[in-house]
């Protein structure tokens, strides 16, 4: 399982959806396309979405937020929850961890050339 914030600090972008959203870090896939959002997912797509994109879904709907956004950056892909600015705390999930950051900080340390 991968490393991902604490209900504590996932109160910061959750609310009081904070401990239902460590629950759905916590799920496997067959939980995951278990819920509306997960499976709706699964079924807008062609080929099988990856479990993370899954969940990152899930999260996006729980919490409102505008979309599930990928960066790719030298360091491999970013996945993010668009919270509507560069620079606001959102959940992203990087080098094989779930953390909340701003996904403008990644983007900034770990872009690639141009």
């Amino acid at each position: 399982m991968l490393r991902s914030p604490s209900i504590k600090s996932l109160r910061a972008i959750f609310g009081e959806k904070a401990a239902r959203a460590k629950a759905i870090l916590q799920m496997n896939r067959d939980q995951l396309t278990a819920t509306p959002v997960g499976a709706a997912r699964v079924a807008e797509c062609y080929h099988p979405p990856s479990t993370q994109d899954i969940r990152m879904e899930c999260l996006n709907a729980l919490g409102g937020f505008y979309g599930v956004e990928y960066l790719e950056t030298k360091r491999g892909e970013c996945l993010y929850l668009n919270a509507g600015d560069t620079y606001t705390l959102t959940l992203v999930r990087f080098n094989g961890a779930y953390r909340l950051t701003c996904w403008g900080d990644i983007a900034e340390r770990y872009s690639l050339p141009a």
